[in-house]
């Protein structure tokens, strides 16, 4: 531990390529989330946080090694990355919804995934996760296409010229990014075709992961209370509903 009247300092790794949560903009992390935990971590007495963008796979094998302490934004896999745990209180909550021409919801579809057979759906590449179990099945069945693409500004373009029915994505990121397309020329309402949400297709919390590796390693002293003075001031950020403000506040 440092001496006394220094900061400890500390590092959390931040996946550099998912926009606009957290993402990698000359050499630093930014991103609603980036936000979000820098107004935390200034709140924490003792701590100095840096915030250091690398891949994700990087990311997760430094947490495999216990070269690293803590990662974010992670959702919760203590039930298949044994080196990721524990986590921190979550942050946000992601709500996945599908994204969908407007005649193609020219009658109501709010049931994932029976409504959307017969469709295309489009999804960002990596993101293989979304969707769920029934609708990878229906893809497999070939009831449903897919496609994906890099990225999700490319998917938004993908959809709103009208080359696939619904795009899967995380609903404050689709509001960002779509209104980002309007604000540049990119969607236009007469030339391309209108969009509408259908139905929510699933939520996950999003939290820090701490190294279960370092953890058994004694490598971080600091441990415990990092994780409780952070998780004390997200849960007073979320009780004023400050992370909400903060996220909608964000600008690229």
């Amino acid at each position: 531990m440092p001496a006394f009247g220094d900061d400890t300092e500390v590092t959390i790794f931040m996946d550099y390529a998912y926009k606009p949560f957290s993402f990698r903009e000359n050499g630093k992390s930014k991103g609603m989330y980036v936000d979000v935990l820098r107004t935390a971590f200034s709140r924490m007495q003792g701590f100095n946080v840096n915030m250091i963008p690398v891949p994700w796979d990087k990311g997760k094998k430094m947490m495999e090694s216990g070269e690293g302490f803590g990662l974010a934004p992670a959702f919760f896999h203590g039930h298949d990355w044994p080196y990721l745990y524990p986590y921190s209180l979550p942050f946000y909550t992601e709500t996945i919804i599908a994204v969908c021409g407007e005649k193609v919801l020219d009658h109501p579809k709010p049931n994932w995934p029976k409504d959307y057979i017969g469709l295309t759906i489009g999804n960002v590449t990596g993101f293989d996760g979304w969707g769920g179990e029934e609708f990878r099945s229906l893809v497999k069945q070939k009831k449903i296409s897919y496609e994906e693409a890099k990225g999700s500004r490319a998917n938004i373009r993908k959809l709103a010229a009208g080359r696939i029915d619904c795009i899967m994505m995380e609903d404050k990121a689709f509001d960002y990014l779509f209104r980002q397309l309007k604000q540049t020329g990119n969607y236009n309402e007469k030339k391309n075709i209108r969009l509408k949400k259908g139905a929510i297709i699933g939520t996950d919390p999003v939290y820090i992961g701490y190294s279960k590796t370092a953890m058994e390693m004694g490598k971080y002293p600091f441990q415990f209370e990092f994780m409780q003075a952070f998780d004390s001031e997200i849960y007073k950020m979320i009780k004023s509903d400050e992370i909400n403000k903060i996220m909608d506040a964000f600008k690229e």
